[in-house]
């Protein structure tokens, strides 16, 4: 959950009780999501330059997202909301951005080959929703690269943001 979220409000308590699924908070903002298997998490914490800029270094870091996927002759893919990716008007990666001055840490989930009827089982319906959501539930709302046609494997996909970020990141400041 993001800092800012409530469990309450946000997670099928229940249900994750009930299938062991731990709701963990993590440090910085943005919704609620799922972590499971299929899925590329880049967590990042760096010194930068500028103490503000949020947008800016998300829209930065998402680049290179998009380029490493580029790279595997996936297009197509744009800024949506405040910090998402999609393809088309589907959500792929989500992001959480955390700052202590010149310090910031950036975590991304991006969705490859996961099970996304996770997210309709543990989570709510948002209460704040990026305009392109359209009221859609977490399943029309979310796809991943395999549902869209890229059945690349996971490792493959890890393997070029890896190697993206690694030839970026010392930019980035």
């Amino acid at each position: 959950m993001g800092a800012g979220r409530q469990a309450d409000q946000d997670v099928h308590g229940e249900r994750a009780r009930a299938d062991g699924v731990p709701v963990l908070r993590r440090r910085g903002g943005g919704g609620t999501v799922v972590l499971s298997p299929g899925q590329v998490v880049l967590a990042l914490v760096t010194e930068v330059s500028a103490a503000f800029q949020n947008l800016a270094y998300f829209r930065t870091i998402n680049n290179w997202f998009r380029l490493a996927l580029g790279s595997l002759g996936i297009p197509g893919v744009e800024d949506r909301g405040i910090s998402d990716l999609a393809i088309g008007d589907k959500k792929i990666l989500g992001t959480s951005l955390y700052r202590r001055r010149k310090i910031l840490f950036y975590q991304a989930s991006l969705l490859v080959d996961n099970d996304l009827s996770l997210f309709d089982r543990y989570l709510e319906y948002p209460s704040k929703v990026p305009d392109y959501r359209r009221g859609r539930d977490h399943r029309g709302f979310c796809t991943n690269l395999r549902r869209e046609g890229y059945p690349h494997a996971l490792a493959e996909v890890l393997e070029s943001v890896k190697r993206m970020v690694e030839s970026r990141l010392s930019r980035l400041s």
